[in-house]
């Protein structure tokens, strides 16, 4: 509760009951016993009332427990500093936050920090549509400082929309980032890779100190995924992918086999499961003709349809 108030400097009881997935008489509660304790904490009424905490009260880091000062270090990752160009505060930083830790888990600290490594970026290299370029820097400047944004966004369809924007945040899902901002009232995430032109206004953005962007992400992404009709097919496939369509596919589980596989040997029937009709078909294709699939009928229609006019495309090309 301390460190969100220290964030905040004040939330409502509810919002801090949610924030903690506890009932609002257990803030309440806690409230007295911190301020028994000496914390200055205390709760105001009125519509711009809450938990208020002392803005100059400060917490003892040294207080870290073994698990604290292993999960600080465990998961730390200089990814997201280094792509804003704060790389050098970032290990100025983590430096200051190991000298904090107590002198019996520092050792440990270092450890975990020295063996779990976090890489956003994974295997393959980094598209450039996906690099930080100018128009990042620029929301990214205009996120810090608190003014609005002249954009220029480009959609899938490659027509573009310009919008004047109240930046909240940035947020980084995977290896790309997306742009919180508000318009007209509207909160969206934009990606930033089809962000064309970025210029950043005098004019400040609307007060947003009571907005949650891990939320509002939160909100969003389930919104998308909500989106989504799953699909279920029963897919022969080469023993050699079954690991591919393990990582490709949202379930993978093994059929009883009712039909005949495509080869002598080295097939399985498994029950694949995708996000949607758009996810099977890519995944299908993928797999070549190391699948083929047997139910449903739509889909496996829908695969020989699609490599029908793929071949036709390429014959026509072969001819002219």
């Amino acid at each position: 509760m301390i460190w969100l108030l220290r964030t905040h400097g004040c939330l409502p009881a509810s919002d801090l009951a949610r924030r903690l997935e506890v009932s609002r008489r257990t803030v309440l509660r806690d409230v007295e016993a911190l301020s028994a304790a000496g914390v200055p904490v205390w709760c105001e009424r009125g519509p711009h009332g809450g938990v208020r905490i002392d803005p100059s009260f400060r917490v003892d880091v040294t207080g870290l427990n073994h698990e604290e000062s292993r999960a600080l270090f465990a998961g730390l990752t200089d990814w997201g500093a280094l792509t804003l160009g704060l790389g050098d505060a970032f290990a100025s930083a983590a430096r200051k936050l190991l000298a904090a830790v107590p002198d019996s888990h520092r050792s440990q600290s270092v450890d975990v920090a020295s063996r779990v490594v976090v890489d956003p970026q994974g295997w393959l290299p980094l598209p450039e549509s996906e690099r930080a370029d100018a128009v990042f820097h620029s929301v990214q400047e205009a996120v810090f400082t608190r003014r609005r944004l002249r954009m220029v966004f480009r959609h899938k369809s490659r027509t573009t929309t310009q919008d004047v924007v109240d930046p909240h945040g940035m947020v980084a899902a995977g290896r790309s980032w997306y742009l919180c901002a508000s318009h007209d009232g509207d909160v969206r995430f934009t990606r930033l890779s089809r962000i064309e032109e970025a210029e950043i206004l005098t004019e400040e953005c609307s007060d947003d100190s009571g907005f949650d962007i891990t939320a509002a992400w939160q909100k969003q992404r389930e919104e998308f995924l909500g989106r989504f009709k799953a699909i279920t097919a029963a897919v022969w496939v080469r023993d050699e992918r079954w690991s591919d369509v393990q990582e490709w596919t949202l379930r993978t589980t093994t059929a009883s086999a009712d039909s005949q596989p495509p080869g002598e040997e080295g097939w399985s029937l498994l029950q694949l499961e995708f996000m949607d009709h758009l996810h099977a078909m890519t995944i299908l294709l993928r797999l070549g003709p190391d699948a083929r699939v047997i139910t449903p009928e739509y889909l496996r229609q829908d695969v020989i349809d699609y490599l029908k006019r793929t071949f036709e495309r390429y014959q026509q090309g072969l001819m002219s």
